[in-house]
């Protein structure tokens, strides 16, 4: 397009008188410059989500054996971790502080959406509060649900809620995971479909007893032919993720019902 453009310019100097050209000249350049921008214009992925499972700082065996020691009513301490180095497009800035060398890292900033969550929780049959982790008391870098119970412990509760979010973008067939890079040019007349996974599990602070499990997963699909700004793509990332957590706060619910009475002392 520059070149052909450079072309007409050629054509058109023994009809214009120099400040013409030079108007024109500032003309194209101007409109090359925002295309080669937009074209440039990129995207990046968010980072991974953690498997929690993974994590434990103990054997199979020494896990099956233990037993839960919480008794209702409880204190729930909240922890959102990802994958290490963790970003996501909207925080990527906030996140560069995480820590170099755990197998998790916390992201500790929250919405108003989460906050409500945390104040539904807290209402539970059985909940004395439910509050996410200070970041004063937590460790430099994470190896293991251990040093998140320890966390646990300093802020006196009985029982860690830990939860991840897993998110990724298709575009047409292509599967673009964690830390994944596209350009917007790119996306011209694409259907773009986001998939958000939020898993949750709970433990018992003492020992590492795990009581239960929750999962919920949200998608949503648009066409980007309007897309000019990584904003608007990250949009569809929030929605799918807001989607997920809120359908996993009721999954929580009901795996809470479920612990409730099956750890109740009679």
């Amino acid at each position: 397009m520059l070149k052909h453009a450079t072309n007409l310019i050629h054509k058109r100097c023994a009809t214009l008188n120099n400040r013409q050209m030079k108007i024109l000249k500032l003309g194209i350049l101007t409109i090359g410059l925002f295309l080669i921008s937009s074209c440039a214009t990129k995207y990046v992925t968010p980072g991974g989500s953690v498997n929690i499972s993974e994590l434990a700082d103990e054997d199979i065996s020494k896990i099956l054996s233990n037993k839960p020691t919480a008794e209702f009513p409880v204190n729930i301490a909240i922890a959102r971790i990802q994958s290490p180095q963790y970003t996501n497009w909207r925080y990527q800035r906030a996140m560069n502080n995480q820590p170099q060398d755990g197998r998790f890292s916390m992201v500790l900033t929250r919405d108003s959406e989460e906050d409500s969550a945390f104040e539904k929780l807290s209402k539970l049959d059985g909940v004395n509060q439910a509050s996410p982790f200070n970041r004063l008391l937590l460790p430099y870098d994470y190896k293991s649900v251990k040093d998140l119970r320890l966390a646990a412990a300093k802020m006196k509760a009985e029982m860690l809620l830990v939860y991840t979010f897993d998110t990724e973008f298709i575009i047409d067939t292509k599967n673009y995971g964690p830390q994944n890079v596209f350009a917007l040019g790119y996306l011209k007349n694409k259907e773009v479909k986001v998939v958000t996974t939020a898993s949750a599990a709970i433990f018992d602070v003492q020992t590492e007893y795990l009581f239960g499990l929750a999962e919920a997963t949200s998608s949503d699909i648009k066409k980007s032919n309007t897309w000019k700004k990584q904003d608007e793509v990250d949009a569809l990332r929030i929605k799918t993720e807001k989607e997920a957590f809120n359908e996993l706060v009721n999954e929580i619910e009901e795996t809470w019902k479920n612990i409730r009475t099956e750890y109740t002392k009679k």
